[in-house]
């Protein structure tokens, strides 16, 4: 039970953390009230309490993401970007799940030592395998296809790491019943330990969704034809235009945030939940 002392302390406190938030929203609430907004209205409220307001809602409001969605291929960007974070969810699910699960309950030589390369990878700088991964898919002649740019994204040291710490604390009575109903390992992965593990399998559909969202150093690697862009490339190539307005640039930034927030606010939960799990198994 809280003491009268304590309320009083929490209160003050949620208080405080509300304004801080509400400092670190200050950009995004900006950026929402002015993609409705054109130049000349964002240049007059610049520097008045009007800049974190909406225009008044009229034949106009929504001009400057019509102008984008119709005008643009942005959408086809970011369905594209949609298909291949699809994809990659299943795929990494599947492969890091199945050697997260590996390294966790079967016994093999050298188990531990691969657990210590997983790590290691961990801190190999992301230039440096993106060079090599570019080289070996321009030598398979996969560039400018979805294969070569799906394929080196699949394995996940970390989400592979995320997966054994996990798998370490399941109880290997329930796989030793398993065996007596005649399960097979494969089947008792899928039936099994995956449904008894929901909360890292949300943990690396998020962290796999916003990898593919936010990335744009791969895709603009592989990549040339414009049918197959992401919604970073499209962003930047949107922007970078001159007769895109400030307005619109701010209409299409939102397009582009908004997925990240919605997961964010859906998954929180599971994100906190599958990070620290991973600090309290033995392995």
């Amino acid at each position: 039970m809280l003491t009268k002392r304590q309320k009083t302390f929490n209160y003050i406190l949620a208080a405080v953390l509300l304004v801080l938030s509400l400092f670190f929203l200050f950009p995004v609430i900006w950026m929402l009230a002015n993609s409705f907004k054109g130049d000349a209205a964002i240049t007059a409220d610049m520097n008045t309490v009007s800049a974190f307001i909406p225009p008044a809602l009229n034949g106009s409001f929504f001009e400057n993401y019509v102008s984008i969605l119709t005008n643009t291929s942005f959408l086809r960007y970011m369905a594209n970007t949609l298909f291949y974070a699809a994809v990659l969810i299943v795929l990494g699910i599947v492969v890091n799940g199945l050697a997260g699960y590996a390294l966790a309950k079967i016994k093999f030589p050298f188990r531990e030592r691969w657990v210590l390369v997983i790590l290691l990878l961990q801190i190999v700088p992301m230039e440096t395998i993106i060079t090599i991964h570019f080289l070996m898919i321009a030598k398979m002649g996969l560039l400018n296809t979805i294969v070569g740019y799906i394929l080196p994204m699949i394995v996940n040291p970390f989400n592979i790491f995320l997966f054994r710490q996990v798998f370490l604390s399941l109880p290997d009575d329930v796989y030793e019943a398993a065996q007596l109903d005649f399960c097979s390992p494969i089947k008792y992965f899928f039936t099994m330990v995956l449904p008894m593990s929901k909360t890292v399998v949300a943990t690396v559909s998020v962290f796999t969704f916003l990898g593919v969202w936010n990335d744009y150093l791969w895709p603009s690697l592989v990549f040339t034809s414009s049918d197959l862009l992401t919604a970073q490339i499209g962003l930047n190539s949107i922007t970078a235009n001159e007769n895109t307005t400030m307005g619109q640039t701010l209409a299409v930034i939102t397009l582009v945030t908004i997925p990240v927030i919605i997961i964010y606010s859906l998954f929180s939960k599971q994100i906190v939940e599958g990070v620290t799990s991973t600090g309290s198994k033995e392995g």
